[in-house]
C-alpha cells in the first residue's frame, strides 16, 4: 500500500513540474551580437566601462599616483609608491609645508580605489556619495574620470612615470 501512495506522489509531481522543453547541448547559443541586440530592444544601456588587460606592478603604481595627484592637486612627479599588503601606498611630501602625506590604492578592473592612511581610519572610498575614479591607459599617459555622485565628472591626462 506504501509503495502505490509513494507511486501516486511521484506521478503528481511530474505533472506539476515544468514542461518548458529544455534546449539540446547541439542548439546553437545566440552570439553577443544578437544578445547586444536583444539588450538594445529592452532598452539596456550598455555599459561604458571597458575591460582592462592586466597591468605590470610599474604601470599599477603609475596610475595610482596619477590617481593621487589628480585628486590632491600636486604632480605625480612628487610622489612615491611601495607595494604594501595587496596595495599600493602612495607617499608624498606636500610641496608647501613639508607633511608627509600616505595613500592607498588599489585597481579594481578600470575602477581605482583609495583610502586615506593618515585620518585614522582611513576608509575605502566606496559609498555611494563618494567620487568614483576610473583609469584608462593610452601610449605614455593615463586618463583620470572622476565622477562625482551628481553624475557629473572630469577627465585629466597625467603621464605614465
Amino acid at each position: 500500500m506504501k509503495k502505490a501512495g509513494t507511486i501516486a506522489i511521484v506521478l503528481a509531481l511530474s505533472a506539476c513540474s515544468d514542461s518548458t522543453p529544455q534546449p539540446s547541448p547541439q542548439e546553437a547559443r545566440p552570439s553577443a551580437a544578437d544578445l547586444a541586440k536583444a539588450d538594445a530592444d529592452m532598452g539596456v544601456v550598455p555599459s561604458k566601462v571597458e575591460p582592462t588587460k592586466p597591468l605590470t606592478p610599474a604601470q599599477t603604481a603609475s596610475v595610482c599616483k596619477a590617481a593621487i595627484a589628480e585628486l590632491f592637486g600636486h604632480s605625480p612627479k612628487i610622489m612615491k609608491t611601495a607595494p604594501f599588503g595587496g596595495v599600493t601606498r602612495v607617499l608624498y611630501r606636500r610641496p608647501d609645508d613639508g607633511k608627509l602625506w600616505t595613500n592607498d590604492c588599489k585597481l579594481q578592473g578600470p575602477q581605482i580605489m583609495w583610502r586615506s592612511v593618515d585620518v585614522i581610519p582611513g576608509r575605502w572610498r566606496d559609498h555611494p556619495a563618494d567620487e568614483v575614479l576610473t583609469f584608462k591607459v593610452t601610449g605614455h599617459s593615463v586618463l583620470i574620470q572622476t565622477t562625482y555622485s551628481d553624475g557629473s565628472t572630469t577627465t585629466n591626462e597625467q603621464p605614465l612615470l
